[in-house]
């Protein structure tokens, strides 16, 4: 078997790393829910078992973000594969052939769903920055003030304690230390590049809403499954304590 044991269990693991959305080193789209509702396979789920073994399914689902761009057949044809592969079938086509086909194919429909990202990720910014009392900066990010705060502004080796959440400009919720039911600390030195400059921008007890473009957050390559690639992010920052 190709897939060790380590592996398998990375793929099932069902940990979540705190604060994806900030660190350098879900909810899904309209169209990626559309993409699960159309397709042809189903379970029955009807058992604990079912249900066992279908969150197994979701869970290496998520490791599998890059084919969120194919269409439903498309899918239920990987589907296919993965299947007779794991019941030890031989496979009905040659795959030194088609892989190679498969890979362009997958990395044309990833581009395309990319630049439309990107397209609307300008978008957002221009419209971000036309509201009231948003400051646009030379790197492109946005800030508006929601709430302002006291005392000294936070520098390039602060520590800070902050609440956030952070959407896509679909609106959909990638991450949130509120739906997690506490803050996090980190330094900014670790975080994303829009995050080191748009929290400097804050003071203590200060709340405000950041409007990150692709190349100051995840760039070209996204952070998958949460962040695709190309995207702008937006923030709703608390900082809460500039702890050092």
């Amino acid at each position: 078997r190709v897939c060790t044991r380590k592996a398998m269990l990375s793929l099932l693991s069902t940990r979540v790393v705190a604060s994806t959305a900030l660190l350098l080193t879900p909810s899904m789209s309209t169209a990626r829910t559309a993409v699960r509702r159309s397709s042809g396979v189903r379970a029955s789920l009807e058992t604990d078992t079912d249900k066992a073994f279908y969150s197994i399914g979701f869970n290496v689902g998520r490791q599998l973000s890059d084919f969120a761009a194919c269409e439903p057949a498309e899918i239920d044809s990987v589907l296919a594969g993965i299947r007779e592969c794991l019941l030890g079938d031989e496979p009905q086509v040659p795959l030194s052939e088609y892989v190679p086909k498969a890979m362009t194919l997958l990395g044309e429909k990833q581009a395309k769903v990319a630049e439309a990202m990107a397209a609307k990720g300008a978008e957002t910014l221009a419209a971000a920055a036309k509201e009231e009392g948003a400051v646009q900066t030379a790197s492109g990010l946005v800030v508006q003030t929601l709430s302002e705060g006291k005392g000294d502004a936070p520098t390039r080796e602060s520590t800070v304690k902050v609440h956030y959440e952070g959407q896509l400009v679909d609106g959909s919720i990638f991450d949130s230390s509120y739906r997690r039911g506490e803050p996090i600390e980190f330094p900014l030195s670790g975080v994303i590049a829009g995050w080191t400059e748009g929290l400097q921008l804050m003071k203590p007890g200060g709340k405000a809403k950041l409007t990150i473009p692709s190349d100051i957050a995840y760039g070209e390559r996204g952070s998958p499954p949460a962040i695709p690639p190309k995207a702008t992010l937006i923030f709703q920052v608390e900082l809460l304590e500039v702890v050092s």
